[in-house]
């Protein structure tokens, strides 16, 4: 008997519930149901990300987001509207399918997967292809003075490296190739990587002299012909690596940012004056919410054709050349608690514990 409680949410959740009951199912969808189970929508996880987008928090209350008017299947009718739900299946940006008793009251689920004989291995399997370029050149400031003498991406937390913890998130999800570009205490890493699991494929690119955290994507150039995905050695990110691929892929940008939504109360009362200098209103410790880059990043191969070769490039003034190109930019949101900064020692310990 399936557990269907794992995949419904009720209006009254938030943004933010919906999107971890996603990330723990594995699903990008969730039927929206009341306190008796009868079914009132669907929300995906596209909906949270484009509510975001418009300005959402993560803490807004689903109901005035989700889809009041679901396709669905009667209980009595599901044998012969097979063909149906496959068509609704491959046409809309579904993971799953509720089927209502005669009072509308959801008595079961089907999925994609069970439709089309996919299994949890083969969702897992669909980056195996897909290369992986992972930032690790830099000095690693912040977390000075240990990395004076240890570089960044060794740094051990817990029984492993801060960039195997890094690589892990990618594994989970299939990766088995990896482009790393190193600088800083080169030959440590070389030591390092000498060791590594043969199951998966490392190529090590050496940068000969600091490049930014853009200019060392020249060195892949021609050498990756493929979407592939970007992040920097201190990135640590828990959201779902196959969705953020496929909504890459969809919306055919030349690069996709994953963004998280912070919040920062700012510790003073905050005036406005008008043209004449006087005071208009104050506020006290007002709070203001933005969206952060993140640090990984989805991008197409003809990005490489905008960095110059062996020419520091910071990854701000790539976007920004884009930008002016009038190429396609996307943008990912994810939950604050799905990213990590382990490059600074306050999220490092917390990360720690």
């Amino acid at each position: 008997m399936k557990n269907l409680t794992k995949n419904f949410i009720l209006p009254n959740q938030t943004l933010k519930e919906a999107l971890k009951k996603m990330e723990e199912t594995f699903y990008k969808c969730l039927i929206v149901v009341s306190g008796s189970n009868k079914l009132l929508g669907t929300i995906t996880d596209g909906d949270i990300r484009r509510a975001i987008i418009k300005g959402a928090k993560f803490s807004s209350i689903l109901k005035n987001y989700y889809f009041k008017k679901p396709f669905f299947i009667s209980s009595k009718s599901l044998p012969a509207k097979l063909g149906l739900i496959k068509k609704n299946f491959e046409l809309k940006d579904l993971d799953l399918i509720p089927i209502v008793d005669t009072k509308r009251k959801v008595i079961n689920i089907t999925s994609k997967s069970e439709i089309f004989r996919e299994t949890k291995k083969n969702i897992k399997s669909t980056l195996k292809s897909i290369p992986v370029v992972i930032m690790a050149g830099g000095r690693g400031t912040r977390l000075m003075p240990q990395t004076s003498t240890i570089p960044k991406p060794l740094m051990p937390i817990d029984n492993k490296s801060m960039i195997e913890h890094v690589m892990d998130r990618f594994t989970y999800f299939g990766s088995k190739l990896f482009y790393i570009t190193i600088n800083y205490k080169k030959e440590l890493v070389k030591a390092f990587f000498s060791l590594a699991d043969k199951k998966i494929k490392i190529k090590l690119i050496t940068e000969k002299k600091p490049l930014g955290t853009a200019g060392s994507l020249s060195l892949i150039k021609n050498k990756i012909k493929s979407t592939f995905f970007v992040i920097n050695c201190d990135a640590y990110i828990t959201c779902n690596y196959k969705s953020l691929y496929e909504f890459h892929k969809k919306n055919k940008s030349i690069i996709t940012l994953v963004v998280s939504k912070k919040n920062n109360i700012i510790p003073y009362g905050v005036c406005k004056v008008n043209s004449q200098g006087s005071l208009v209103a104050i506020k006290e410790k007002p709070s203001v919410d933005f969206l952060a880059n993140t640090g990984l990043y989805v991008m197409e191969p003809s990005i490489t054709n905008y960095i110059k070769k062996n020419s520091f490039f910071d990854m701000n003034q790539l976007i920004d050349l884009l930008l002016k190109k009038k190429k396609k930019i996307s943008i990912f949101p994810i939950n604050e608690d799905e990213w990590s900064d382990l490059g600074n020692w306050k999220s490092l310990s917390e990360f720690k514990n």
